[in-house]
């Protein structure tokens, strides 16, 4: 093969493996997005705030088990002594009660005739109701009470109207629980509920994953390859490669800032503690969750419409994009030096002294450093709560992880200090 049909062919192949790599990362984009957001909406199904800390959910635990401690409850030989001396104990008290709230009543007045028909109630009262004969009768009341207590009838009552005075208690105490997050989740994917719409959102979300490390890892590869043959041909690098080996590293750059690089949750797998007998569970509940990328955390920085968040959004925006694309295209025209443009002081200075400024590597590290601070702080967190209470056992989860966000980030700054190892190759070769 001459060496014309030779170049042709290398080229040819870098094209495909170019095209390819475009391809499998756009793919892998589109599925990255779209897990993301599955797993948001799996998030906000299970959000704290529609179950634990949801108080008609407490309602309805403590109804359901006020209903089952009333429904089975039944006066036996064993425990009627201990019912009957705590009904004495409560009937005496109301007695005690109303006679100090007559006597008072009697004793006041705001001028002598009223004070005088207090005297004369006082002695009525007193004629005809004797409050210590009354407290000789509680125990015939209290077992009066008891056989009421036992009547099917009876108790049908009480569990009602306990019922009743429980939910009237937490509308009046508690703030109702905004669900309209909650109900989008279920228009937007078309369930009736949420126990109908979790299979089905991970399920679909842990297909996507399958397919979105193959097409990412499939890009990186196709990418890496690229630069391995380049990277033999060096330093005499013709500039159709480098024109490829330029876009195979900004479309990982693309891939890097468009999908998220790391999830943060903190997700209570099981609370569980007894009440009056009977246990009360919360399952799943997440209690923080957020999955983004980095235009993900512009676009956030920027509603805030405050002008320090304004001001950190543009400077991630600079160096974590405009600056390392800069630096990829400004060293390729500084390689091919089109029209003279080596001479440029704007493209020199990209291509040659931006390094310290673009800072992409920096981001990686603090990238890497943020996962683990906050996978640290997460685990330590969840430990403490786990660990908290007496009788109340608590199963924490730590969803903290790097997402392939990350690692096509992490193969851009890799890709980009090749190329200038490339480019300094080219003008070290130039100079002699």
């Amino acid at each position: 093969m001459s060496p014309q049909h030779a170049r042709i062919a290398a080229a040819l192949s870098l094209g495909a493996l170019l095209l390819v790599a475009a391809l499998l990362a756009g793919q892998a984009i589109m599925d990255l997005r779209r897990i993301q957001q599955l797993e948001t909406d799996l998030a906000e199904l299970h959000d704290v705030r529609y179950g634990l800390l949801n108080a008609a959910v407490w309602v309805e635990q403590l109804s359901s088990v006020l209903a089952h401690r009333i429904d089975t409850f039944e006066v036996t030989e064993a425990n009627r002594p201990a019912i009957k001396r705590n009904i004495e104990v409560v009937l005496d008290r109301i007695l005690v009660e109303v006679e100090d709230y007559l006597r008072r009543r009697n004793a006041g007045g705001d001028n002598v005739w009223e004070r005088l028909g207090g005297v004369l109630r006082q002695g009525v009262q007193d004629f005809l109701l004797d409050f210590n004969e009354l407290r000789a009768q509680v125990p015939r009341y209290a077992d009066a009470v008891i056989e009421e207590l036992n009547r099917p009838e009876a108790r049908a009552d009480l569990k009602a109207r306990l019922l009743l005075a429980l939910d009237a208690a937490a509308d009046a105490t508690f703030t109702a629980t905004d669900f309209s997050d909650f109900e989008a989740v279920l228009a937007r994917h078309r369930c009736a509920d949420a126990a109908a719409c979790e299979p089905r959102l991970r399920y679909e979300a842990a297909g996507l994953q399958e397919r979105a490390r193959v097409f990412a890892l499939g890009a990186m590869l196709a990418v890496a390859v690229m630069f391995l043959v380049a990277w033999r041909e060096r330093p005499h690098l013709r500039p159709e490669v480098m024109a490829m080996l330029t876009m195979g590293a900004l479309v990982l750059l693309a891939g890097g800032v468009v999908t998220p690089m790391i999830d943060v949750e903190a997700r209570i797998s099981e609370l569980r503690f007894v009440l009056l007998g009977e246990p009360i569970v919360f399952t799943d509940q997440v209690l923080y969750f957020q999955s983004k990328s980095i235009l993900d955390v512009v676009e956030i920085l920027v509603d805030t419409g405050a002008w320090d968040m304004i001001f950190v959004a543009v400077l991630i925006t600079l160096f974590s994009l405009v600056f390392p694309t800069l630096k990829v295209l400004a060293g390729f025209l500084y390689y091919l030096d089109w029209r003279g443009l080596r001479a440029n002081g704007v493209v020199y200075f990209f291509a040659l002294r931006s390094g310290k400024w673009s800072m992409a590597d920096v981001l990686v590290v603090a990238m890497l450093m943020a996962y683990v601070g906050f996978s640290g702080l997460v685990e330590s967190q969840l430990a403490a709560m786990a660990g908290s209470g007496r009788g109340v056992d608590v199963i924490t989860t730590n969803g903290t992880a790097l997402q392939l966000g990350f690692y096509l980030f992490l193969a851009f700054v890799l890709a980009s200090l090749v190329l200038s190892a490339l480019l300094e190759a080219r003008v070290g070769k130039r100079a002699s």
